[in-house]
């Protein structure tokens, strides 16, 4: 211990001279340091300023295209409402075009699934059409009156055979 180093503090009090001359020197390094400072932030306050006027733009350009999307809104609603009506207008359309289809049948949300509608039902009614025709062309019927034949006695007793010739001789009398 015998290489210490005693290192006495004392504190003084500087002189006005050394007051001031450390005075003058911070302030020349408060200068130095804010004319960094403004130097340093200067890139930082164009880009500021050239971001808010952007800002501001964008803001202004949102606002428009936000009037213009609500004016869009009401006539898009307009128009849907326009369509559902001519689709009504179509569906009755067709109603009366095609008297044989209950109107019922003519369904739809779309005019192609109106068309598509209409199409099942001339089918479906086209088919039946076809197999009533069938039906009737099995069936025939003479025109007019049947041939006037002698009654069948097949099935009938003697009795009745013998009634039914005396019936008979009597209206060639008669007539």
């Amino acid at each position: 211990m015998a290489d210490e180093i005693k290192t006495e503090i004392t504190n003084e009090t500087p002189s006005k001279e050394d007051y001031e001359a450390i005075k003058a020197e911070l302030e020349a390094e408060r200068q130095k340091a804010e004319g960094l400072v403004a130097e340093a932030i200067q890139p930082l306050q164009e880009r500021i300023t050239t971001l808010e006027t952007e800002v501001t733009t964008r803001t202004q350009e949102l606002n428009e295209l936000k009037e213009l999307n609500q004016l869009k809104e009401q006539e898009f609603e307009g128009a849907k409402a326009a369509y559902a009506y001519a689709l009504e207008d179509f569906k009755n359309l067709a109603a009366s075009a095609n008297p044989l289809l209950p109107a019922e049948v003519i369904t739809g949300t779309t005019v192609e699934e109106v068309k598509a509608s209409l199409d099942r039902a001339n089918k479906l009614v086209s088919s039946v059409q076809a197999s009533l025709a069938k039906q009737a062309a099995a069936v025939v019927v003479p025109a007019g009156a049947p041939v006037r034949s002698p009654a069948s006695t097949e099935g009938l007793s003697t009795k009745e055979k013998i009634n039914l010739g005396l019936e008979q001789a009597r209206r060639k009398k008669e007539s």
